[in-house]
């Protein structure tokens, strides 16, 4: 629905240099969705972001009718009774995986391994779903945020080599089309 005429100046869009997961966004669309995808999404006119938080602000104001953002900028905002519906597309999700550790010069180590342990657990995973936003990483799940089915929302992963080597001529290509300056 991104890139359907009648959707023209409706939608937002945060721009490609904000940062990681806008990134692997930006790397999805083009090598999943087509190298013409952000032509056809540049066509309608999206506003222009910094970044998920003033987007996610500006749909719930209904100033921007949907757009693609970080799930768990918009889903706090959905679970405080905003009036918008998430959206799992079938063509993929993007995911930025983070890692989780305990650094040599922690203060109180003891604590930071219950913690981490914590997080790890099914309680905690299932906590961080429901609670922020999050996906989980554990090979089953607690639970999945609702709309996402992993039998349906195939979960994309950026290759590393790539996501260093194509992010300078992607993002100035995207900039190009787009029509976005610094």
């Amino acid at each position: 629905d991104l890139t359907k005429p009648q959707y023209d100046k409706m939608t937002g869009q945060v721009f490609a240099q904000s940062g990681g997961t806008t990134w692997t966004r930006i790397m999805f669309e083009r090598q999943v969705l087509g190298e013409d995808y952000w032509a056809k999404q540049a066509g309608t006119h999206p506003i222009l972001y910094p970044s998920g938080a003033p987007m996610a602000d500006s749909m719930v104001r209904g100033e921007v009718a949907m757009g693609p953002l970080l799930y768990n900028a918009i889903y706090p905002k959905q679970k405080d009774g905003a009036p918008i519906k998430i959206f799992f597309p079938p063509e993929g999700a993007p995911v930025n995986p983070y890692a989780s550790g305990i650094p040599k010069t922690a203060a109180h180590p003891n604590a930071a391994k219950l913690f981490l342990n914590w997080c790890l657990s099914k309680e905690g995973q299932t906590f961080m779903i429901k609670e922020l936003g999050n996906l989980t990483s554990l090979k089953v799940a607690p639970v999945y945020p609702e709309g996402f089915d992993p039998k349906v929302v195939k979960v994309w992963f950026p290759k590393f080599d790539e996501y260093v080597k194509l992010h300078g001529p992607w993002v100035a290509e995207w900039d190009k089309t787009f029509g976005y300056r610094q």
